[in-house]
């Protein structure tokens, strides 16, 4: 009897912790995510840093009053910016995104031709061929494109970054660009192909035509021969900001505003009719 109420007792006391155990965060990963690959390559299955994905039951909501409306509705931080034509990209760009990106950027043309469109990056870097998607549908727009690296801007990222507008292309000071070949996981591919020897040759065709995509768009953007742009990527190209605006791959560099004496007192003062206040 003593045995079966200790026994009783034990799993009393499990069932007890259990229920209070708090859930573990976790975030999806673009390894899960559906997408057509030829039956020649194997499963793509890329985890680390490119897996943490914008969205969830974490992300910011902030309060939104839509024009006619007498009360506020919140929205979550990445929609709320899609309203103020700002777009962030914080994730690995793949295809799922992408078209996420690409319906926004449809929305706001339809919108507005002719007021200018943000993207924001601090992204990992993504997939070729959804960021070639995203590249095309930012050429055939009505509107000007900003685009501003605020910390890392990789792969497929800093070829979108650098295909701004002209002149609207910026970073912030300790911003980092990295410039590389797309390689077999950038096409949404894994290292390791199989199949008939005629399948291999096909796909390796395809990612050949992708990489001169991506290197005749550089030469585009940079000013810089094909040649050069090909030797420069044989291996990882790390630019610093200064080392970017060096490269053509952007135009400036935004730094704070130095405020002197009489900046500081209009701040303090009651008179806020200078809305450029402050802004970089």
């Amino acid at each position: 009897a003593k045995f079966l109420c200790l026994l009783a007792l034990c799993c009393a006391l499990a069932a007890l912790a259990t229920a209070f155990t708090p859930p573990a965060l976790s975030f999806s990963s673009s390894a899960h995510l559906k997408s057509h690959r030829s039956p020649t390559v194997a499963s793509n299955s890329r985890v680390g840093l490119g897996s943490l994905r914008m969205g969830g039951g974490n992300v910011p909501r902030v309060p939104y009053k839509a024009p006619g409306e007498q009360g506020y509705q919140f929205l979550d931080i990445w929609n709320r910016l899609y309203r103020e034509r700002i777009l962030y990209i914080g994730q690995d760009l793949d295809d799922e995104f992408a078209n996420q990106m690409i319906a926004v950027l449809l929305f706001l043309n339809n919108e507005d031709a002719t007021k200018g469109v943000q993207i924001y990056f601090n992204c990992p870097g993504g997939e070729v061929r959804a960021g070639l998607a995203v590249y095309d549908t930012m050429n055939n727009m009505g509107f000007d494109v900003t685009t501003l690296n605020l910390g890392i801007a990789a792969s497929i990222s800093a070829f979108l970054c650098g295909a701004g507008t002209p002149g609207q292309r910026m970073c912030l000071p300790n911003a980092r660009f990295l410039l590389q070949t797309p390689k077999l996981e950038d096409m949404g591919m894994s290292q390791v192909m199989y199949g008939q020897a005629s399948d291999v040759k096909i796909e390796a065709e395809e990612i050949l035509r992708q990489r001169e995509k991506v290197y005749k768009g550089l030469m585009k953007f940079t000013g810089r021969s094909y040649d050069q742009i090909r030797q420069d990527l044989t291996r990882d190209l790390y630019l610093t900001a200064p080392e970017a605006i060096e490269y053509g791959l952007i135009d400036k560099v935004l730094l704070p505003m130095q405020k002197d004496a009489k900046d500081l007192a209009r701040m303090a003062s009651n008179n806020m009719n200078d809305k450029n206040f402050g802004r970089i």
